[in-house]
């Protein structure tokens, strides 16, 4: 999948005034308004789609956080073996602590808190051996229930 810092051609580490100038040259390549009557194909139109997202994104601090956050789980979940996919319906509930637990193969356990899940952590390692599982769930809006 492309990044955002790979659409407009960035480091990730690059500071907003890079990223504005370099959004500001490709937009004006790109951009349907900007090009003086060239044709406009499909594959520029979706660059420039790519490249307004990617503005978008990356000028806020907040945004840029949040997405380079998402990246680096993304980035860590392709390294990691999963050794298995278990649905959280599967694991005992303790709701005093308000975590997840399920006993492994060894012995030892997995253990996943509900506010691990909320941030989108869903692979836990067992605690005695380097067996990974991931957490399936969904994520249930609780202004549904009103």
């Amino acid at each position: 999948m492309e990044t955002h810092y790979e659409v407009l051609g960035v480091a990730k580490d690059a500071p907003v005034s890079i990223i504005k100038q370099r959004f500001q040259q490709l937009i004006i390549e790109h951009h349907p308004d900007k090009r003086n009557n060239l044709p406009l194909s499909t594959s520029d139109q979706d660059y420039a789609h790519r490249i307004l997202q990617a503005w978008a994104v990356l000028r806020n601090e907040e945004k840029r956080k949040l997405y380079d956050h998402e990246l680096e789980v993304a980035t860590q979940r392709q390294k990691v073996t999963i050794n298995a996919d278990v649905d959280l319906d599967d694991m005992e509930y303790d709701e005093s602590n308000r975590i997840f637990s399920l006993i492994c193969r060894c012995s030892g356990s997995y253990v996943i808190s509900e506010e691990d899940l909320e941030q989108g952590n869903d692979v836990i390692c067992c605690d005695n051996c380097s067996l990974r599982i991931r957490v399936l769930y969904d994520i249930i809006d609780d202004d549904d229930d009103e």
